[in-house]
């Protein structure tokens, strides 16, 4: 039974590093066109480029919806992970 909690307990760690990854990687997310200039990547000017200022930041919402998603779905399982390894817990120790 300790084994369990041990491989519950591991699991929830884990789940929350990676819910953690996600929500940073999310937060990252750049939202800003750049066009290729003398070999040197530049940010489009607002002023004259919005559509390309709209797609970015169309592109931009996508990529973090997508990243938040991931992360939503790794919270859940850490907080599902904890609250299984918390009821196997109390089952062992009243058992004994």
């Amino acid at each position: 039974m300790t084994t369990l909690i041990i491989i519950l307990t591991l699991s929830t760690l884990l789940t929350g590093v990676m819910s953690a990854f996600y929500w940073y990687k999310s937060s990252k997310v750049m939202v800003m066109p750049m066009e290729e200039m003398n070999g040197e990547l530049q940010p489009l000017p607002i002023e004259t480029n919005q559509t390309e200022w709209l797609r970015a930041v169309y592109l931009g919402i996508q990529k973090t919806g997508s990243l938040n998603k991931k992360a939503s779905i790794y919270t859940a399982s850490a907080v599902s992970l904890s609250v299984i390894s918390t009821l196997v817990n109390i089952v062992f120790s009243n058992a004994t």
